[in-house]
């Protein structure tokens, strides 16, 4: 396989010249499709009284088996995928009916939607009456469930509308006329009617702008397009009502297609959301003009941008990964983008696993065309979430940094402004994020947090969100600043990128962090470098502090470490690697120490449940300061490189 990255030509022209060369207008957000143009749609549709019809066709599944019998590897691996999911769904209970530890959500709904396609497309490609048989057992269940969580937690309607629309298409020729019926009627009782009147009242989640948007209201349209011939009035109101409040979401990627709630979550939003706008193009001949919006049509290649040569970034929520981040084959099959096609090829392989929804989206062409080579930004700025990122090459060894900044208070966001990762020698010896921990724990979502930044600091009275390590400060890589009870960054502060540069072998991006640390600074600066000669990345913060402070540096790392006896060095090794780290500024007074994955030393947060962090030790630094305080810390990755490199301070604003 050639290198990752190396032969995607399109890459750069498709970041460079969308806006600019497609002349595509950008959504307001809401459009104005009428209940009776839905109707009128409706009733001439090539695809009334065809099933299946939302998700694939007749051809597409005689396409998928073709590629399967030419051993085609696409088509291989997401046979094998799917039937080993198919067979550990086959050997477990039916899913019934509960609620969550928080008492909110129907987590059967949802691993019926993780179950399903893998039963259905399992079938598709080598029929087994057990399997879908499974599938119509387990919908008929859910048909007799009190709720499926509509008043409650839409979010788990929007899911179960999913799962009503693959079985009852999918499957509708398996299925009786009595069995039909009771589908039909739970889902109207429990999604379909109450998402009506909540999108008539603008519930929040019909507003949003966030992945609820789109999971929400791509499960509605799935489930309205899949029963529609018995209750088109109805439909064509709840199908309208759905496409006209998606703009909102879409137009959230913009400028750069970024989603400020990390890559899982892009990929839990772009799913449901991209198979509601391919279900309206196979069923009405139109999707009203949602795929066009020039931040959208960016957004396929969003997870190369978070990914560095080892494995992908995790902001907020994001769980810590193991592999560089896939796109869907939907982006690069509509867009008709091939370079965007082979990358996710390359991935699919790569990683051993795919989507399921990449089996139907999969367009074999695109992925083996030949495309001409063209060298690859090592610089990358992907504004709005306010990720930078630098890098040797796009091979697997390459050495890369990256920085994050954004806003805090983004959905499913965290403390995290600031926050690097370093990847090096096909090696992730540091993580800027841990991961989310357990959304049942108490006081998760909880974003009022006592005590606030600006309280004075007192003992915790209530859990809180801002309590939880992994989503405070100092759970990352960050600075934090005379540490407490209250938050260790403001909630609502923001980080932007406000330099960036490239002088002979050296690159650098800074961001200023002074908003997010407003209680304990007037300024603060932080700065990534990256010397492409020597690989030596050096991370620099220069702040003015309000008051003498306690500042602590920090790295969570699964690296072994040695620390010097002078502490002014520390070797990181791991998987026969190693990595040279060393204290450039303050010139003396301070030395690393190793601590645990858990809050500085000296505070306690008794009321908050907090998950191990297993495998994670933190190298640090704590430096007492007043007035202006500069903090200078090399990486240099390979064994015996670091005697090469000179330890020599420059002022950030002569990078």
């Amino acid at each position: 396989m050639k290198s990752p990255l190396a032969r995607y030509g399109l890459f750069f022209t498709l970041l460079l010249s969308l806006g600019a060369s497609l002349h595509v207008m950008a959504l307001e957000d809401s459009l104005s499709v009428t209940p009776a143009r839905i109707r009128e749609l409706l009733d001439r549709s090539p695809q009334r009284g065809v099933h299946p019809r939302v998700f694939f066709s007749s051809a597409d599944a005689q396409r998928m088996r073709r590629e399967l019998a030419e051993a085609d590897p696409i088509m291989m691996l997401g046979q094998r995928r799917m039937l080993e999911s198919a067979h550990e769904t086959m050997a477990q209970p039916l899913l019934a009916y509960h609620l969550d530890e928080a008492q909110l959500r129907v987590p059967s709904v949802h691993r019926f939607a993780v179950q399903l396609p893998s039963l259905v497309l399992s079938d598709l490609l080598s029929p087994d009456t057990a399997l879908t048989g499974r599938a119509i057992r387990q919908l008929l269940s859910m048909s007799e469930y009190p709720d499926w969580g509509a008043d409650r937690h839409f979010l788990d309607a929007g899911i179960a509308a999913f799962d009503f629309a693959m079985v009852y298409d999918a499957l509708y020729d398996r299925l009786t006329s009595e069995q039909r019926s009771a589908m039909r009627s739970a889902v109207l009782k429990h999604v379909l009617l109450p998402g009506r009147d909540q999108m008539r009242g603008r519930k929040w989640w019909s507003t949003a702008s966030h992945n609820w948007n789109g999971i929400c209201h791509g499960g509605i349209i799935m489930a309205a397009l899949a029963c529609y011939e018995d209750m088109p009035e109805d439909m064509g109101e709840i199908i309208s009502l759905a496409v006209n409040n998606m703009p909102k979401y879409i137009r959230s990627f913009e400028p750069d297609g970024q989603s400020e709630e990390g890559v899982m979550y892009w990929g839990y939003g772009m799913t449901y959301t991209t198979l509601a706008i391919e279900a309206l193009k196979r069923v009405l001949g139109t999707d009203f003009g949602l795929d066009r919006n020039p931040g959208f049509r960016k957004t396929g290649w969003f997870p190369a941008l978070m990914s560095g040569p080892v494995t992908g970034l995790s902001i907020g929520d994001d769980p810590v990964k193991d592999n560089r981040s896939r796109s869907l084959f939907w982006f690069a099959k509509n867009f008709r983008d091939t370079a965007l096609a082979q990358l996710q090829y390359d991935l699919c392989l790569e990683t051993k696993d795919l989507a399921w929804a990449d089996l139907i989206h999969y367009d074999r062409g695109m992925a083996l065309a030949s495309a001409p080579l063209k060298v690859m930004p090592k610089m990358n700025h992907t504004r709005g979430i306010e990720v930078m990122s630098l890098r040797t090459g796009w091979d697997r060894n390459a050495t890369f940094v990256s920085l994050h900044g954004g806003h805090n208070n983004a959905n499913h966001g965290h403390l995290d402004a600031g926050s690097f990762d370093i990847q090096s020698d096909g090696v992730v010896w540091a993580y800027g994020n841990l991961g989310r921990d357990d959304y049942t724990y108490p006081g998760y979502f909880t974003k009022q947090t006592v005590p606030d930044y600006n309280d004075r600091d007192t003992a915790q009275t209530v859990p809180g969100r801002w309590h939880f390590y992994r989503l405070r400060a100092e759970g990352k890589n960050c600075l934090v600043v005379n540490p407490g009870i209250r938050f260790d960054q403001n909630e609502k502060g923001v980080a932007a990128m406000v330099r960036e540069g490239e002088r002979g072998d050296k690159t650098f991006y800074q961001i200023d962090l002074s908003d997010c640390y407003s209680r304990d600074v007037t300024s603060y600066r932080r700065g990534i470098r990256l010397d492409g000669k020597t690989k030596k990345i050096t991370v620099q913060d220069e702040l003015s502090l309000r008051k003498p402070s306690d500042l602590w540096w920090q790295m969570h790392t699964q690296a072994a470490m040695d620390i010097s006896k002078d502490g002014r060095t520390a070797t990181l090794r791991m998987n026969g690697k190693s990595m040279t780290v060393r204290i450039v500024k303050p010139s003396s007074g301070v030395r690393f120490t190793e601590l645990p994955a858990t809050y500085i030393p000296g505070r306690s947060f008794p009321l908050t449940r907090n998950s191990e962090n297993t495998g994670f030790r933190k190298l640090a630094i704590l430096h007492s300061s007043a007035g202006d305080a500069v903090v200078s810390v090399d990486f240099i990755p390979m064994e015996g490189a670091a005697s090469k490199t000179k330890d020599r301070h420059e002022s950030m604003s002569t990078w």
